[in-house]
């Protein structure tokens, strides 16, 4: 502050404050050259070069680069192929829709190539992010199979372009989330793995132009930062080329695959465990009485329609395909084996009613009478009645009761009809019609082969017992042979043609 400059504050104060106050007027004068001083000496620490000079020549040639600048234009144009490395660093894995066939990512990009526009020959390196980094031309890299692509913002863009000014070689960094197809194969679900695609090219430029490549060695796994995930194991991702479904001939693209193994313990606590116990559940019944019919037949069909549920509900969640799926075949299995025990008691009803009426018949009593011509009715299949009509023999076969003149309803309400006329075989001359058995080598029907096997013979007690055994038995081989196939059988195999490698 020069002297003249304080006579002129010195005045203003004179005429601004009375005389009685030059004590105030004084340090107020000493406050301002004290102050004046100070700022005098950090003046030249703020203005030091050292500190600022170098920022703003670095701005100054930036601004003269990017004034000639043509990001439109990609390096080496019209001279050779641009060279782009590849590189890729995954953070963690999202959730994985079966229904949609989708798998989303959390990752970090890196590309790495070589603009000859940025080669100063200096040794300095720029680090630019943010809006800033959209100035420099990048490669046009995208994602095919992608559903969706953004790139992370925390108050500005998560991505930086790093330009070295000695050689021109650059590289863009950016933090994305990507949610992707997959072509999953469901055979053996939910035992199953799945090998998913995240296929990159240039959306503009073709092989000529563009050329991709790894910047590690092809094959090699990328390192995953969190492997942890709720329904899968991520066993490992690895570096591929060219994937034939997804890059076509004349475009550069690169590949990364992802193994995925399904957590299996969910389904075992959730489905195999409460279907194997109701398949069990349903099996109590061969142990009621036959006659307990309400109770037998609604446990069978409360545990069919448990069956039924669980089916529905695991397909909610999973894609509509034309195959069927490791899950389907235990639950139709297990849906199988519930409904043919709900078959079995129609069987053990049915022959439990017919030795109960056999064993209540007692001869000589004429309270059974019809109950014994029904069983001898329907035991017509082992006789035959022979009669002579003008001199010529007939042979009927089932048609008991009209030839007799005596066709009434059985204690069932049956009838029997005669349709079994056969035609003459030898003159005659009697007149009563003869009964005989068949001979024992002549043919039966089906129906009598069974009824022979099976109808008179049969207790439904002992079908009951029979199937105590046969039942579980049955459905732990078919256990057995379920899971052996499916969890150590099956291999991983990928529906879809391999990258080369």
């Amino acid at each position: 502050m020069d002297k003249k400059t304080v006579e002129e504050r010195v005045r203003f104060v004179s005429k601004m404050t009375p005389r009685n106050t030059k004590a105030v007027v004084l340090t107020f004068l000493f406050t301002e050259c004290f102050a004046a001083n100070i700022l005098k000496s950090i003046k030249p620490v703020v203005r030091n070069s050292t500190l600022v000079q170098p920022g703003r020549n670095m701005s100054k040639l930036l601004n003269v680069i990017m004034t000639n600048y043509d990001r439109n234009m990609r390096p080496f144009y019209g001279v050779r192929t641009v060279d782009v490395k590849v590189d890729i660093l995954i953070l963690s894995f999202g959730e994985i829709r079966e229904a949609n066939m989708e798998f989303s990512l959390d990752l970090y990009l890196g590309l790495f190539w070589q603009d000859p526009r940025f080669d100063l020959g200096l040794n300095r390196t720029l680090t630019l992010g943010g809006d800033f980094a959209d100035k420099f031309w990048v490669p046009d890299t995208f994602f095919i199979n992608s559903v969706q692509t953004s790139v992370h913002e925390t108050l500005l863009p998560n991505k930086k372009v790093w330009v070295n000014l000695n050689g021109g070689h650059m590289m863009l960094s950016a933090r994305m989330k990507s949610t992707a197809s997959c072509k999953m194969n469901l055979r053996n679900y939910p035992m199953d793995d799945q090998i998913c695609h995240l296929a990159l090219e240039s959306f503009s430029y073709d092989s000529v132009d563009l050329q991709y490549t790894w910047k590690k060695r092809v094959g090699t796994e990328i390192y995953i930062y969190d492997k942890e995930m709720a329904q899968f194991t991520v066993i490992n991702a690895t570096r591929k080329l060219k994937h034939p479904l997804y890059h076509s001939e004349s475009f550069s693209g690169l590949t990364v695959t992802v193994h995925f193994q399904r957590r299996t313990m969910y389904y075992i606590f959730q489905m195999y465990i409460p279907c194997v116990c109701i398949v069990a559940l349903s099996w109590v019944s061969f142990w009621i009485d036959p006659d307990a019919i309400p109770a037998r037949v609604g446990l069978s069909i409360t545990t069919v329609l448990t069956i039924c549920y669980m089916l529905g509900s695991v397909n909610s969640n999973l894609p509509r395909v034309s195959y069927l799926k490791a899950i389907d075949y235990f639950l139709l299995m297990s849906f199988g084996f519930i409904f043919f025990t709900l078959v079995e008691y129609v069987f053990v009803l049915r022959y439990s009613r017919r030795m109960k009426y056999v064993g209540s018949f007692v001869p000589g009593d004429r309270s059974h009478t019809s109950l014994a011509r029904e069983d001898w009715a329907e035991d017509y299949h082992k006789m035959e009645i022979r009669i002579c009509m003008g001199g010529k023999s007939y042979i009927f076969t089932d048609s008991i009761d009209n030839v007799l003149g005596t066709s009434k309803s059985n204690k069932n309400g049956k009838i029997y009809k005669h349709n079994g006329l056969k035609r003459p075989v030898k003159t005659c001359n009697h007149t009563k019609p003869i009964f005989r058995k068949k001979k024992e080598g002549e043919k039966k029907s089906i129906m009598e082969k069974i009824k022979t096997t099976l109808g008179y013979t049969v207790d439904g007690n002992q079908i009951d017992r029979y199937s105590r055994f046969m039942f579980p038995f049955c459905y732990s081989l078919f256990l057995t042979i379920y899971f052996v196939e499916f969890t150590f059988g099956s291999q991983v195999v990928e529906n879809l043609p391999q990258g080369d490698m």
